[in-house]
């Protein structure tokens, strides 16, 4: 997970203010709001290590070792989300996403 952090945090540098990710925010929010919008019982740990500025999308490990970006309503719907192999395979879909759209 720690990694993951560290190769946003260089994407950021990497893109400057242009780059739409981060991992400075309050953890708890995101949380809360994913546990009102969808249920995660069989996972014990949620944790959540990078938001996107441009739009709802909020990065969470599950157990540590489940990664998954998941769209968030904030309207009690039901979340849609994308899962993933491992940490790498999040960081590169974030990058080419950021390339895709504003670059």
């Amino acid at each position: 997970m720690n990694n993951v952090i560290s190769e946003i945090n260089k994407l950021e540098e990497k893109y400057g203010e242009e780059f739409n990710w981060g991992t400075e925010f309050n953890p708890e929010c995101f949380e809360a709001e994913l546990k009102r919008e969808t249920t995660i019982t069989p996972f014990k740990s949620v944790k959540t290590i990078a938001r996107s500025y441009s739009n709802d999308d909020v990065l969470f490990v599950l157990d540590d070792e489940i990664y998954r970006i998941y769209h968030l309503t904030y309207s009690g719907g039901n979340p849609r989300y994308q899962e993933f192999a491992d940490g790498q395979a999040v960081v590169d879909y974030i990058e080419k996403q950021f390339i895709n759209e504003y670059m």
